[in-house]
């Protein structure tokens, strides 16, 4: 038996059955198979779609809708869909009920494979003449939005052709759409077709459709799970304004209005209106604009408060200086000389760094646009702020001259023209050498600062003069500020004159064989020594030097210098590291070194020579990292009975590549086990710790992982859990086990992650379950690094977050809980605050609790979360204000700790500013006096906190009230 779909009753079973709407599925089976034409089906429905009653009409276009919509997009022909197109644009006429499915079913006639562009314009001459775009429903005109779109990719050229007509039709369609989600469609698509399509006489009319939007004034209901948000808006509507040039003059009045408005929001937009346009208008269209643009903009760049409008400010000035750059006549030099004469006259008049730093912030962001802005600026101002220096005698504005001319030259640089502004840029090193002959360090710090950023402007004749001062500070200054600066300035000057600095320094004043006649300098000259070695001209001759004094008494001071400078990455790279080593057989001397001196007994004061062989290695290719441990592992092995000497061993294996692996991995993963729980040796158990979470971390999965991680749980499950001085050391291992698991991405870390939980609830183990943790969340200098060609998961401290919080559900807290909020607040320090604004009613109160206790690290962080949820959701922290605010006012004079005294004024300050409650009025009294010490504190940071918390509090009270007398 056929079904109803062959026959005319289906017109019948349509308006009378609701069940065939899911036997469509079956019509396009039948279509698909050649048992039914289309054309037939719509004559079976004549009597639905023709009904007198609108109803029926409506049904039986949403059935044929429906059927378009699931139909393959590739099975319809051109005839076919040119009889159905011709069928919908019919529909268009009919009742306003009728009209949603028609809109809906055309969508999908247009994505069709087959379908001709040229049906369209009938479509959308009848769209625009018989259907209100505006009285639709909100899908229903996203639709018609959509189909417009999509006719545009299709063929653009075609569009062109439908004419004013259509434009204007498009103006009608979308004038007064209200919806944010289908207001911010018509912004994504908007630039694109106006780029493409002529607007005719319709400029004007386009124009102001778009911008009676603008700026927008939006906010987002509350309960909208998706909502569009403000600023989505306003960004996606800026580049709609400035898409043609012919909107040029309409969107610079517009955005000049604006910027002269008193909203804030209002100068935001036209500031980055202004940024956008720049893209698009051409130069001269800024012509008769650009005086009041200047004025505008100046206004907002000496804002004094509003650090997102003065940004937006330099952002816009940059772009439009950009844009006047490529003009061809002489708008820019007379826009830069109005920028010149205001900002020279606000750095003459400077009285403060503030105000300095103002003008010659705004005059950088103009020399950074563009090259012909950057060498009259610089040419100009190079010269001014020379004079300035000499003629100011404030130290800081002096200070701050000398940092803007290592700007100017930088932007210089940046550009390619200090050639041309050399006759102003030599005067910068002759004023840094006055600088740095002061003996102020103030002064020293800065001259060699910005010698550093001008060094290639530093002539000969001025080299000598520096490095007599750079020596003398590198022998005799007692201030490690200014003898790491003085480092880098003579590092600096030596890329520039190797030769010189070869002479007057390596072999002249720190000439290795005359160091021991200067026994206060020695750890200096050879830190320069250490730090001049990465330049290639001088690493042969200092390199062997130092590795031959190695063999000397001062061995320890020279394997310190090596290793504070090669661990320095900006200074040595992987290569030259490698380098060296193949070069010099820089391991070979510091483990022969290491060695030596655990046979005389010698106590080692640092890890230097350990983090010197492991920092080497981890710079090393696989093969020879291969080759070192293969010439050096069995005989350290056969010394590790004392267990003293498997740091060696660990610092030749801590920083191995992954794919490293030889057979002494499994005796030394047994070694380390024992050493972590059974070593007399505080640091030698930390490191075998260290080295067992490397081993898991690093294995490789499937074989190599299961037979590390089995060969863990073999030898801990044969341990006695009855020896109470084991527990802190298990708890400890647990540690490192479970941050090597977790940063590897394992699941298996939660299993390790629970017994330590589980340790935190018992009084005896709470302290070491605590410091577990914090090893966990950690980052520990040299170890489980990607330095060190571990693992790391971008995500391992929220995945910590989130199970440590599982798992303290289930455990009973110890009575005393100071640990256990100190481990809390470990995790919580750790843990980015967008994960935790969704856990605000699981973390206040346990902060709010563990402001009772006595720990300093837990307050802090505890007292800075407070603070953080103040800020974002006062609502939840204004219902527990009774209890947060005596704790908190406790803790203003907290006696250990100067910073819990500030957070916690900081804290009651963020309350008053943000808590508009009648609460606080009850409190004010106590702060009062609680405020009082801390405001004859000496300590300036805390003196001003208490001022401000004071007055918001005392003077003008909380938000919402009438200011007290």
């Amino acid at each position: 038996m056929e079904p109803v779909w062959f026959k005319p009753d289906l017109a019948e079973e349509i308006m009378k059955k609701d069940d065939i709407f899911e036997q469509t599925q079956s019509v396009i089976t039948d279509i698909v198979s050649g048992r039914l034409d289309i054309t037939n089906l719509v004559e079976n429905m004549a009597g639905v779609l023709t009904n007198k009653d609108v109803e029926s009409r409506e049904r039986g276009m949403k059935f044929f809708t429906k059927i378009l919509k699931e139909i393959p997009k590739d099975y319809l022909t051109e005839i076919q869909i040119k009889f159905i197109s011709k069928f919908y644009i019919d529909r268009l006429k009919d009742n306003h009920r009728v009209i949603p499915s028609v809109i809906e079913g055309y969508l999908s006639l247009v994505d069709m494979k087959n379908y001709n562009i040229q049906y369209s314009g009938e479509y959308f001459t009848v769209l625009f003449r018989e259907v209100p775009c505006q009285s639709q429903v909100r899908q229903d005109r996203y639709n018609i939005y959509l189909t417009i779109q999509k006719i545009l990719e299709m063929d653009a050229q075609y569009m062109k052709t439908l004419g004013p007509d259509f434009v204007y039709g498009l103006i009608s369609s979308m004038d007064g759409e209200r919806d944010p989600r289908n207001l911010l469609f018509l912004f994504n698509f908007l630039p694109k077709f106006l780029s493409q399509i002529p607007l005719g006489h319709l400029v004007e009319e386009m124009f102001e459709v778009i911008s009676c939007y603008y700026p927008i004034d939006f906010h987002p209901s509350p309960s909208d799970p998706a909502a569009v948000s403000r600023d989505e808006l306003a960004r996606a509507l800026r580049p709609c304004l400035c898409a043609r040039q012919d909107f040029a003059d309409h969107c610079l009045v517009l955005l000049i209005e604006k910027l002269d408005s008193s909203l804030r929001v209002a100068k935001l937009d036209s500031l980055m209106l202004l940024a956008e346009s720049c893209k698009t208008f051409k130069p001269e269209s800024y012509g008769p604009f650009l005086k009041t643009l200047w004025s505008s903009i100046q206004r907002e760049i000496s804002h004094k408060t509003d650090d997102e409008l003065k940004l937006a400010a330099h952002e816009a000035l940059s772009a439009l200086v950009a844009s006047l750059a490529s003009a061809t006549d002489d708008s820019l030099e007379n826009f830069l000389r109005s920028v010149l004469v205001a900002m020279q006259t606000a750095v003459a008049e400077a009285t403060t760094v503030a105000r300095f730093t103002e003008a010659s912030r705004t005059l950088l962001t103009v020399a950074n646009a563009s090259e012909r802005s950057c060498e009259m600026i610089t040419k100009s101002m190079i010269p001014a702020v020379v004079a300035y220096y000499e003629f100011k005698t404030s130290v800081k504005l002096q200070l701050a001259s000398l940092e803007f001319l290592g700007d100017l030259f930088e932007v210089a640089a940046h550009w390619g023209v200090t050639e041309s502004l050399s006759a102003q840029t030599d005067d910068i090193p002759q004023l840094c050498l006055t600088a740095v002959s002061s003996p102020l360090k103030e002064y020293q710090l800065a001259g060699f600062k910005t010698l550093i950023r001008v060094k290639s402007a530093l002539k000969i004749d001025l080299v000598l003069p520096f490095v007599e001062i750079l020596m003398h500070n590198i022998q005799y200054s007692p201030d490690d500020e200014l003898l790491g600066i003085s480092v880098e300035t003579v590092h600096a000057i030596a890329r520039m004159y190797p030769e010189l600095i070869m002479s007057i320094v390596v072999k002249g004043k720190c000439d290795l064989d005359n160091l021991t006649q200067d026994r206060s300098a020695l750890q200096k000259r050879l830190n320069l020594l250490s730090n001049l070695a990465s330049i290639d001209d001088f690493t042969k001759i200092i390199i062997e030097q130092m590795l031959k004094a190695i063999t000397t008494d001062e061995a320890f001071n020279v394997v310190k210098a090596l290793n504070a400078s090669m661990s320095n990455s900006s200074l040595y790279s992987d290569d030259k590291v490698a380098q060296i080593e193949s070069d010099h057989g820089l391991i070979d001397s510091i483990l022969t070194w290491l060695l030596k001196e655990m046979e005389n007994s010698t106590p080692i004061a640092s890890d230097d020579g350990y983090d010197l062989v492991s920092n080497t290695i981890a710079s090393l290719p696989e093969e020879k990292q291969m080759q070192i441990l293969s010439r050096h592992t069995t005989g350290i092995l056969e010394k590790c009975a004392n267990d003293a000497y498997f740091q060696v061993l660990e610092c030749l294996y801590r920083s191995v590549h992954r794919s490293v692996y030889n057979s002494h991995f499994e005796g030394i993963m047994s070694l380390a086990l024992r050493l972590a729980l059974d070593s007399e040796l505080e640091v030698v158990r930390g490191k075998a710790c260290c080295l067992v979470a490397h081993f898991l971390n690093k294995a490789e999965n499937s074989q190599k992982f299961e037979l590390m991680y089995e060969m863990l749980k073999s030898y801990l499950s044969s341990r006695s859990r009855d020896d109470v001085d084991l527990c802190p050391r298990l708890i400890y291992l647990y540690g490192w086990i479970c941050k090597a698991l977790l940063l590897r991405g394992s699941d298996l870390f939660q299993f390790w992650l629970n017994k330590i939980v589980i340790s935190i609830s018992n009084p005896e183990c709470s302290r070491a379950g605590s410091e577990a943790i914090r090893c966990i969340v950690s980052d520990l200098p040299g170890s489980l690094s990607a330095r060190q060609h571990c693992r790391q998961s971008l995500l391992y401290k929220q995945r910590l977050f989130q199970a440590f919080a599982a798992l303290s559900e289930r455990i009973t807290p110890p009575s005393d809980k100071e640990f256990y909020y100190a481990t809390w607040a470990y995790v919580l320090h750790q843990t980015p605050k967008s994960i935790l604004k969704n856990e605000i009613s699981k973390i206040v109160p346990l902060a709010i609790d563990a402001l009772e206790y006595d720990n300093k690290d837990s307050l802090i962080v505890m007292i800075d979360l407070l603070t953080h949820f103040v800020q974002v959701n006062n609502d939840f922290v204004a219902q527990s204000l009774q209890t947060i605010l005596p704790r908190l006012i406790s803790l203003t004079t907290y006696p250990k700790s100067m910073d819990v005294r500030i957070k916690s004024l900081q804290c009651l300050y963020e309350i008053a500013n943000c808590c508009a409650t009648r609460q606080l009025l009850a409190y004010k009294q106590d702060t009062l006096l609680a405020l009082a010490p801390a405001l004859d504190d000496r300590k300036r940071r805390v003196r001003s906190m208490a001022v401000k918390a004071r007055t918001r509090w005392f003077l003008v009270g909380a938000p919402g009230e009438t200011k007290q007398n």
